[in-house]
């Protein structure tokens, strides 16, 4: 059987993003399941995907509160259903962007008979240099997010890669009812991929978008027009901010795979730059 790269999809009010990332995206992926709980023209957008074979909203999968972790779960079952067990995954998100090939990641992980990936995100953010990227009323200047926000620092590490085929014959690869803060299903095989990939995370994308965003969902920003939208580091635990000089073709200096030498190595790299309590 041929192994497939299955995208898992979760979205809410990212229209002015998502095309971005989906263009981005479908080139490394077989299909997509998306999960949408949106009230802006994001469903529209799904629909519109040429690899979209799934498309579920909140309201599908839970009755009142909102969505956690583990509804991942509805999506994992509709790409079974569709193309059976024993596949690759990704978690995705519409303001996320892989750096590094996941194709290649999973070719890589089957030689070494890993079960999943660790991801380490870099964290773009509204950098005080790039106020005149906007407009008055807080609107991009620049339609490409990956050209118009080009600050970072790097930010957290998440299991967002995983194949569906479980350690033991008697388990499963599932996620536990009501559980969240656990971005990827239990059962996998043990074994971690023995590097880091790197994904570019855009949850600051404009002044109005920000504001937005906070209203709409609790974003723990200022609103729109406010300058504090504009800061010098992606988070306050962070001490350190870096700007791509080419963002269409980046370098992320010691956390690309060419440079790494083992997973802990490059985890302990992205731990120094945390600072110190």
């Amino acid at each position: 059987m041929k192994r497939l790269h299955i995208g898992l999809l979760m979205t809410y009010n990212e229209a002015d993003v998502l095309p971005q990332m989906l263009t981005h995206t479908l080139p490394s992926v077989d299909a997509i399941f998306a999960l949408d709980g949106s009230s802006d023209a994001t469903p529209e957008i799904l629909r519109a995907c040429p690899k979209l074979e799934g498309l579920l909203f909140d309201r599908d999968v839970m009755h009142g509160g909102r969505v956690r972790d583990h509804h991942r779960q509805a999506l994992l079952e509709a790409a079974r259903a569709k193309y059976g067990a024993g596949h690759w995954y990704s978690l995705l998100h519409a303001d996320e962007f892989a750096h590094d090939d996941p194709r290649a990641v999973i070719a890589a992980c089957e030689r070494e008979g890993a079960g999943f990936v660790n991801w380490l995100a870099m964290q773009f953010f509204l950098h005080p240099e790039d106020t005149d990227l906007y407009d008055a009323h807080g609107q991009p200047l620049e339609p490409n997010v990956q050209r118009r926000v080009t600050w970072y620092s790097p930010f957290w590490v998440e299991v967002r890669q995983f194949l569906d085929v479980p350690q033991f014959a008697w388990q499963s690869v599932e996620y536990r009812d009501g559980e969240h803060g656990r971005v990827y299903p239990r059962g996998t095989r043990w074994k971690p991929y023995s590097r880091m990939p790197i994904l570019k995370h855009y949850p600051y994308r404009s002044p109005a978008q920000v504001g937005a965003k906070s209203q709409d969902s609790g974003f723990s920003v200022a609103h729109s027009g406010s300058r504090t939208v504009f800061t010098q580091t992606a988070g306050s635990v962070y001490r350190s901010a870096r700007k791509l000089e080419q963002p269409l073709d980046p370098d992320f200096l010691e956390f690309e795979l060419r440079r790494q030498k083992s997973l802990l190595e490059t985890m302990w790299a992205q731990c120094k730059l945390l600072r110190k309590p």
